[in-house]
């Protein structure tokens, strides 16, 4: 099956080749030049159709986008046509003359059609060319209609736990009295506090009210968004001062996280102000904010489907915001 393609476009073009140069001896009978041309013309429309029911399974098809499938595809847009009308044009002078009972030999003679049989076999070449390029460019998945990925409900983890084998590489004076399970245990606190930063920071003000987010959580979001900057497009980034939202990290074990994990170079400083310190996981992006976004557009769903119920949506993924 891997090489039918091309083998089928080239069994196409000896065939058409043959019918149309190999029989020219024995193609003075009308009935016969008939014949072959109908013969000729099913065999381009049926190159055509097997392709057209392989773009039936592209997007741009699927979507009746038929001017880029057009342009996409130019080369046989534009060699269809042409292979049709020389291809009739030239059997049809043919039956011309031998209906006026012209001898086979004498229709070389007559003025053109040398020319016109000549460009006719180039425009054929040039068409089954054409079908084999088209061919290969249907093999572009791009083309098709991807499966959409399932839509991740479960937010990712802004930091992966801390093994025990990072843990013993953290000299003592650094990580204080804690122990590897509290360190993990403020991990986990963290990424809780950045997936409800940018809970609050991604959902519009007006699901927020409907919500009844309180008021200090609207003021943590106005300062976290005064935070923003280039530096922080696209990354995901907590402050110094935000561990203090948590009474879990507010103390003790909240200092000696920051410092196990700018150890552990799994935090690094993004940007440093008079008031706070930005620090961001280096060796991720912006993925909590990017599902904070898809879960404000479920909100939002949400809210325009409980409208008019009058009642109030559900958070996002059952999860709090402040």
């Amino acid at each position: 099956m891997v090489d039918f393609t091309p083998v089928a476009v080239l069994v196409s073009l000896a065939l058409d080749l043959g019918l149309n140069s190999l029989a020219e001896p024995i193609i003075a009978h009308i009935g016969i030049v008939i014949l072959v041309t109908c013969l000729q013309v099913a065999m381009p429309l049926c190159t055509l159709c097997f392709i057209f029911v392989m773009m039936m399974r592209t997007a741009l098809l699927q979507s009746g986008n038929f001017g880029a499938l057009s342009s996409k595809f130019r080369s046989l847009t534009i060699m269809t046509p042409l292979r049709l009308v020389l291809l009739i044009a030239i059997k049809a002078y043919r039956i011309g003359e031998f209906s006026n009972n012209r001898p086979w030999a004498l229709v070389w003679e007559l003025e053109g059609y040398l020319p016109l049989f000549i460009l006719e076999k180039i425009v054929m070449v040039f068409f089954y060319l054409s079908c084999y390029h088209t061919l290969l460019a249907l093999g572009d998945p791009a083309l098709y209609n991807q499966r959409a990925a399932p839509v991740q409900r479960e937010p990712p983890n802004f930091l992966a736990p801390i093994s025990h084998r990072q843990f013993r590489s953290v000299p003592e004076i650094i990580r204080g009295k804690s122990t590897a399970d509290e360190l993990n245990t403020a991990v986990r606190h963290l990424n809780e506090l950045v997936i409800e930063k940018y809970q609050l920071m991604r959902t519009e003000t007006t699901e927020l009210h409907m919500l009844r987010v309180s008021e200090d959580a609207l003021q943590l979001r106005k300062g976290w968004e005064a935070q923003e900057g280039p530096e922080t497009l696209d990354v995901d980034c907590f402050t110094d001062s935000d561990l203090k939202l948590f009474p879990e990290l507010a103390g003790q074990q909240g200092s000696d996280l920051l410092q196990v994990l700018k150890h552990l170079n799994m935090v690094s400083t993004l940007k440093t102000t008079r008031q706070y310190t930005l620090y961001s996981n280096s060796a991720r992006g912006g993925e909590v904010q990017a599902w904070a976004r898809q879960e404000a557009l479920s909100l939002r769903e949400a809210t325009r489907a409980k409208g008019k119920g009058g009642g109030k949506p559900d958070t996002p993924g059952g999860r709090r915001m402040y």
